[in-house]
């Protein structure tokens, strides 16, 4: 089969391009394609036949070899990572509470023009100094400021 190492050179490169947009959440598509255009390379050199059984039997040890060889790094790349905290520009601003803040007594307040729920670990009175100590979506949390 004279056009098989074409055939084999294409195939991989779809393979690759199947784990790219995949995410590289499978390694079998990465390892195969891999194998597939490393047999296609060996039978465009010579020290392949150009035959069917042995771009079989090549791809197949190939492959295997290669699973074994990138199967720690790639299921390093797959576990999920701790989310980050993003540091937010309001952290350590101040400001004087309108509603009085609690455990439990979670209150609203507009906030530098956007209506925020406030929130605190201590119980706050109306009129006091506060200071932000963390912010997430649509919250703040406040603590009395010294």
């Amino acid at each position: 089969m004279e056009s098989l190492p074409n055939y084999l050179l294409a195939f991989g490169f779809v393979l690759l391009i199947g784990e790219v947009l995949l995410g590289f959440s499978t390694i079998l598509l990465l390892t195969l394609g891999l194998s597939t255009i490393i047999v296609s390379a060996a039978m465009f050199m010579g020290l392949l036949e150009s035959d069917l059984f042995s771009a079989f039997i090549a791809t197949a040890i190939l492959d295997a070899v290669l699973m074994a060889l990138l199967w720690g790094p790639m299921k390093g790349l797959q576990k999920d990572k701790a989310p980050t905290k993003v540091k937010s520009d309001l952290i350590g601003n101040t400001f004087d509470l309108d509603i009085e803040v609690g455990p439990g007594q979670d209150a609203s307040m507009k906030y530098s023009g956007v209506l925020w729920k406030i929130k605190s670990a201590e119980r706050i009175p109306k009129g006091e100094r506060v200071e932000i100590i963390d912010a997430e979506v649509g919250c703040l949390h406040v603590k009395q400021a010294n």
